[in-house]
């Protein structure tokens, strides 16, 4: 049999209090999420001017 000698636990036992601690301990490149942040509200604020052209009776 294979016997696992290896016991130890690896954990990060950091604390984590707020999402940039996320964001930084992940290794998320910040400007690319603000870039697809704000390419995605591009599209939708695209999307709302399209609908609100066609009737102005939404808003």
């Amino acid at each position: 049999m294979l016997k696992n000698s290896d016991t130890t636990i690896k954990a990060d036992l950091r604390k984590k209090s707020s999402i940039m601690d996320e964001i930084e301990y992940s290794n998320y490149n910040i400007q690319a999420c603000m870039v697809i942040l704000v390419i995605m509200m591009v599209l939708l604020l695209s999307i709302i001017s399209v609908v609100t052209a066609q009737n102005p009776n939404l808003v």
